[in-house]
């Protein structure tokens, strides 16, 4: 079969970065599922309290009690709308349109890598089984990136260590944040139990355009890792970024815009 012409790069990164989400649906829903659950319990119970203050007109000291008492339910209800908004959020941040003109901004990175792993947890491997260290400045750097195409860079990052975690046997993943005196930031992934392919991953680190990946996707593609880890390179040369690639681990300079 041969490569349609017609397909573009920016059609295959849209698919791939969409196709994640697909992949996760499992486990956000799984995540989503047990603050649903507590969210109704806590509405009836709710209903109750509010139902019982108004049998309480002519005893003031227990109404006073019950109403500290639905305050307190009213606060625990915000508490577990907000983690359903920050999972919904984690989802909304990825739907955008590749073809949309996209600004540059600050973006605080050590944020942007908690979010992203929150958003991998939905992976039930990832969040039962992989122990992780992190290792992150007290203050978050911050720079000026177009904050999609590093989004979509790690991603393609997180989806390629986890299938290689798979087979590690007690596997865990160390994620570092540290800065340069020339204003570039390195994001280091350092997998454990398992050593990179260096091997396997000579192609994508020769992979400096689009063109080289869309000719290439064919072979790519037999092994989404591998596949995920071009697109991974791809988005993040998009972003003035460079991926460095060695046997025991992936870095990722990161480096405000031109």
């Amino acid at each position: 079969m041969s490569f349609d012409e017609s397909v573009s790069v920016a059609n295959l990164l849209r698919c791939f970065r969409d196709s994640l989400i697909g992949r996760n649906v499992k486990g956000i829903v799984h995540n989503m599922n047990s603050p649903l659950q507590v969210l109704s319990m806590h509405m009836e119970l709710l209903a109750m309290d509010l139902g019982r203050l108004s049998t309480l007109r002519d005893k003031p000291d227990e109404m006073t009690s019950g109403i500290s008492q639905a305050a307190n339910r009213l606060e625990q209800l915000e508490d577990i709308v907000s983690k359903i908004n920050d999972m919904v959020r984690l989802l909304g941040i990825r739907a955008h349109d590749e073809e949309q003109k996209e600004e540059d901004g600050p973006v605080m990175v050590s944020q942007m890598l908690m979010e992203t792993i929150e958003f991998w947890k939905a992976d039930l491997f990832f969040k039962h089984k992989v122990g992780i260290e992190l290792s992150f400045p007290e203050a978050s750097p911050v720079l000026v990136l177009n904050e999609h195409h590093v989004r979509d860079g790690l991603d393609g990052i997180f989806f390629y260590l986890i299938g290689l975690l798979r087979n590690a046997q007690e596997p865990g993943l160390e994620i570092s944040i540290s800065g340069a005196k020339d204003g570039t930031v390195s994001v280091g992934f350092f997998p454990k139990g398992t050593l990179i392919p260096i091997e396997k991953m000579q192609r994508v680190s020769s992979i400096s355009h689009e063109r080289d990946l869309a000719e290439d996707f064919h072979s790519l593609i037999v092994e989404p890792e591998t596949l995920a880890m071009a697109m991974a390179k791809t988005s993040l040369e998009k972003a003035g970024a460079e991926l460095k690639i060695a046997k025991d681990g992936l870095v990722v300079k990161l480096k405000n815009s031109s």
